[in-house]
């Protein structure tokens, strides 16, 4: 057998055995656990049960990693994964922890808030559970999750209707497994709900002054629609930053100075109606500002048979990626500038970098 022919059997075995470890690692008998390979600047690491102890040693408790420059200065919380099918969210803050110096200030980020989702594939089974790329240190596979978390996690049924702690009702019962309509969260509440509450927690705890929650939505793109053969529009969420209204100011600096990057988002303020969510709960419970960003996926339209997460010639992982990179940096200018408390970052990739390199160029 030739050279060539045993690299390429020596690289079909790695993978297979790389596959089988990753599938193997979602079944319950061995919580599954986010692929985050940290950089020079973390500076410690925690889990969201040190904020919620009921969520230790199940399949819901997550990795919680801290940059701190010892400088005083601002601290942010960057959450990724919520919606672990959201790949842009979970990517970019992975990215951050692998690459990131803090210099003034702190950065906490939370890479992948729903291990439970992402343990499972996503249940609309259009897009593989693991997708493979090319990092700095050969394949590694990103995986791609459900929204919600795992009923089995749950421990119940989902009810006919899920009503939030004010009263609020969704005609969904399956939103009670939708850790983004479940906060403040409840110490005592669901899994779902206790994983709300950790993040909570953690916030007061650590005296977050802004965080940031990464999301994706469907694309802005028309389409037929099946149901009455009619031209409907997108998502009207794609390429938004919603802010708490004490954060509003902020958010509209935000979105000005990564227009001058060549970025346009929507700026929109949270609906008090909507009860649960990350950018309204957040900021109205406690002191920090909160925000929620929204990037077009094109996974997350329902008309499209085949959607490619990663290299869609319109909607290309690395171009959404990009864009949660610079939310992320231009908040912190922009907050640094408003209230005088900084957060300096280095080592992170531009937009401009991540088109030029991809994705893989910047994860370990």
């Amino acid at each position: 057998m030739s050279v060539l022919k045993m690299k390429t059997l020596t690289r079909k075995l790695v993978v297979a055995f790389v596959m089988l470890l990753l599938v193997s690692s979602t079944s319950h008998a061995a919580f599954f656990r986010p692929d985050v390979r940290p950089g020079y600047g973390v500076t410690s690491q925690g889990w969201l049960s040190d904020y919620c102890e009921s969520l230790r040693g199940t399949n819901l408790d997550t990795p919680v990693f801290f940059l701190d420059s010892g400088k005083s200065g601002a601290s942010a919380l960057v959450l990724g994964g919520t919606h672990p099918r959201e790949l842009a969210g979970v990517t970019s803050a992975t990215m951050l922890v692998e690459n990131c110096e803090v210099k003034v200030g702190r950065l906490v980020v939370i890479p992948c808030l729903n291990v439970s989702g992402m343990s499972i594939p996503d249940q609309n089974g259009k897009v593989p559970h693991f997708l493979p790329i090319e990092s700095r240190s050969g394949l590694r596979y990103l995986p791609y999750g459900d929204r919600y978390v795992d009923i089995q996690d749950q421990g119940q049924p989902d009810p006919e209707k899920f009503q939030h702690f004010s009263g609020y009702e969704i005609d969904d019962g399956a939103e009670s497994r939708n850790i983004n309509r479940n906060y403040p969260g409840k110490k005592d509440g669901t899994p779902t709900a206790q994983v709300a509450f950790g993040v909570m927690e953690l916030i007061r705890k650590e005296k977050i002054n802004f965080s940031i929650d990464l999301h994706e939505s469907g694309t802005p793109d028309y389409f037929i629609d099946r149901k009455n053969g009619e031209v409907s529009p997108g998502s009207r969420l794609a390429y938004m930053l919603v802010c708490n209204p004490k954060a509003l100011e902020i958010g509209a600096e935000t979105v000005l100075a990564l227009e001058e990057k060549g970025i346009s988002l929507k700026v929109d303020q949270s609906n008090p109606e909507f009860r649960g969510l990350s950018h309204l709960e957040i900021g109205n419970a406690t002191d920090c500002l909160s925000f929620l960003s929204e990037t077009p996926n094109p996974g997350q339209d329902t008309w499209r048979e085949a959607p490619d997460v990663l290299f869609d010639p319109d909607y290309p992982l690395k171009m959404r990626v990009g864009i949660c990179v610079e939310v992320v940096k231009s908040l912190a200018d922009i907050y640094g500038e408003t209230t005088g408390k900084k957060l300096v970052m280095e080592n992170v990739p531009s937009y401009e970098e991540l088109q030029k390199k991809d994705v893989g160029a910047f994860l370990n």
